[in-house]
């Protein structure tokens, strides 16, 4: 089971129970998500099992693409409908206006994280000031938006302006700073409605299952996500590399991960710590060599 599932992320469910369901159905040792999905958010969601979770620190890297529905005229704790709503307020503007100062929004920026998220401050969980009601500046960090379009004509409903966006994204981009800041950009105030998240990386909906229909046959293998090169050794180096041994430019030269090939057989995945060095990200099981067999 070293692999990934790509889960369709349902509503009404934490990212972490998504990756509890998985461990517990599936006996896993081991099992983590990338990228998390709030409650009220769904889709793509890549969870990794067993050996893989050592992987998520390169699906993390990976950008976004979402569809997000902006309600505008209110003004919440949590920056989306979920949360308490602090304010309301009427506002009107025209789909120009509002087209005008997406394509505005088209790149390198600061952004404010919510104060719902779970980056740190000082040790503390932004969340955690939050429910203790400590009020905190976060500084603004740095994001990026490769595209935003409107995907709707404005709708109003109940007196308020709605409109469904597609964005793609770097990582670390919130879509409920991004409402926040485009409510006040059009002169007023604005929270996430609905967010879906389309693609991650590589990985899109068309691939996505949901989480109530995942199977075994869903898993995708390490080296079909990571197709990198490979290198056969002997027996000799391959019981280095059982040990975890640091390989160098006496075995090869490479500038990025590689898989270790014994026999046909992928023994462990390699990565650069510096140049000509290489140190095991994963070593996939124990074995033997057929002297030791014998």
């Amino acid at each position: 089971m070293d692999g990934f599932f790509l889960v369709d992320k349902p509503k009404n469910m934490t990212s972490q129970a998504v990756v509890s369901k998985i461990k517990k159905q599936f006996h896993l040792k081991k099992c983590g998500h990338s990228g998390t999905l709030d409650p009220d958010a769904t889709g793509v969601l890549v969870v990794g099992c067993d050996s893989a979770t050592k992987l998520m620190k390169w699906i993390n890297e990976h950008d976004k693409s979402y569809i997000a529905t902006i309600i505008f005229g209110y003004d919440s704790n949590t920056l989306d409908t979920s949360g308490t709503i602090l304010k309301e307020e009427s506002m009107d503007f025209s789909a120009v206006e509002i087209d005008n100062i997406l394509k505005s929004y088209i790149g390198i920026q600061e952004q404010v994280p919510p104060m719902v998220s779970a980056i740190k401050i000082a040790g503390k969980k932004l969340y955690e000031y939050e429910r203790m009601h400590i009020k905190i500046d976060p500084p603004a960090r740095r994001v990026q938006i490769y595209d935003i379009k409107r995907l709707s004509e404005l709708r109003r409903i109940n007196n308020h302006i709605e409109v469904d966006l597609l964005l793609k994204v770097s990582k670390g981009f919130y879509v409920r700073s991004l409402a926040r800041d485009l409510g006040k950009s059009l002169g007023g105030i604005a929270i996430l409605k609905e967010l879906r998240r389309i693609q991650s990386g590589d990985f899109t909906l068309l691939s996505a299952v949901p989480l109530a229909d995942i199977k075994e046959e869903d898993l995708l293998k390490i080296e079909d996500i990571f197709p990198f090169p490979r290198y056969e050794v002997n027996d000799y180096i391959a019981k280095l590399v059982q040990n975890g041994v640091i390989l160098d430019e006496r075995q090869w030269v490479t500038n990025q991960p590689f898989y270790v090939v014994h026999k046909n057989k992928i023994i462990a995945l390699y990565e650069v710590i510096k140049k000509n060095q290489y140190k095991p990200v994963i070593i996939f099981k124990d074995w033997r060599t057929e002297d030791e067999n014998n």
